[in-house]
């Protein structure tokens, strides 16, 4: 039983015992309250519907929390065709974030791209297997309704912070001709911030009393292990005051993605930054990670 799981104190994975590779899972263990964070992206959202046109209900499928937030301005340098940025929010596979994707798209809206931020189910009522394919729906819908919303369908770049960058990773490594007959290599560019990435720890972890992962869930949803010819650049990153594993499976995908694809996919590595402090470096004007995001694009970079 799960009790009997958490009192095992054999090394289970790695050099952790039951105990310390939930620890390793649990973001709190090093940043036990996250109100100011959360505060702070929704204090940025108002703001940013205020500034942009912002559509904040776009159905993109049949389920019930399958709907986007758009973030787009007419006077973009962009022009009628701007890039587009799908941006997936973290939260453990279990946190929605809806409402708050006004955070991260106001640096990038101005720079002349528009910004898709998808809602999607969370766990326990759905499961990972139902969130990546609600994810990877998303950037069907967008891919094959850009133009209605000036976006250009052409050059589609995701993101995603935590559990939202496992599942942007998910997206990154689709089979789109086989999966919904759209042509390969959709997605231009990726930037995964701060993920698990690598389900086989994370499936002998606490976080499986949610999850519900078996050995072919695990396969299946650890994008890793389904990379190939069309899987687009990535940038990664990662904060230096995070936990261990999330450091260590930043950089293990990264040397995995570059030995797969031949591209270039050295990790950004902020020092001292924990997994909360990550999120808002998407929306740090002038940060290294706002830039290199924006460079992918083909945006102008912006000043601190």
């Amino acid at each position: 039983c799960c009790n009997d799981r958490r009192t095992n104190l054999a090394k289970l994975f790695g050099d952790y015992d039951q105990a310390q590779l939930d620890a390793q899972y649990n973001q709190r263990t090093l940043v036990p309250d996250i109100g100011p964070y959360s505060g702070r992206a929704q204090r940025a959202t108002e703001p940013a519907r205020a500034e942009f046109h912002c559509d904040e209900r776009v159905v993109y499928g049949g389920d019930e929390d399958q709907w986007m937030e758009i973030y787009r301005s007419d006077a973009a340098p962009g022009g009628p065709e701007a890039p587009v940025l799908i941006y997936f929010h973290g939260g453990a596979w279990r946190t929605t974030e809806e409402g708050l994707g006004g955070q991260v798209a106001p640096v990038f809206v101005r720079a002349g791209a528009v910004v898709a931020a998808p809602n999607f189910s969370v766990a326990p009522a759905a499961s990972l297997d139902a969130m990546v394919r609600q994810c990877r729906e998303a950037v069907a819908y967008v891919y094959e309704n850009a133009a209605g919303f000036g976006g250009d369908a052409a050059c589609i770049h995701i993101c995603g912070h935590s559990s939202g960058a496992h599942l942007a990773a998910m997206a990154a490594v689709t089979d789109w001709p086989r999966e919904f007959g759209l042509p390969a290599g959709i997605i231009e560019g990726c930037t995964l911030v701060s993920g698990p990435y690598d389900l086989a720890p994370v499936r002998l972890s606490q976080r499986n009393d949610y999850l519900h992962l078996d050995a072919e869930a695990e396969q299946r949803n650890s994008p890793g292990r389904h990379l190939g010819p069309d899987t687009p650049p990535a940038i990664f990153a990662y904060g230096g005051g995070e936990l261990d594993e999330f450091q260590r499976q930043s950089r293990d995908l990264a040397a995995a993605w570059q030995a797969a694809t031949g591209r270039p996919a050295e990790p950004l590595n902020f020092a001292g930054k924990n997994h909360f402090d990550m999120r808002e470096e998407y929306a740090r004007p002038g940060g290294p990670l706002c830039n290199a995001v924006l460079d992918q694009m083909g945006l102008a970079q912006g000043s601190e």
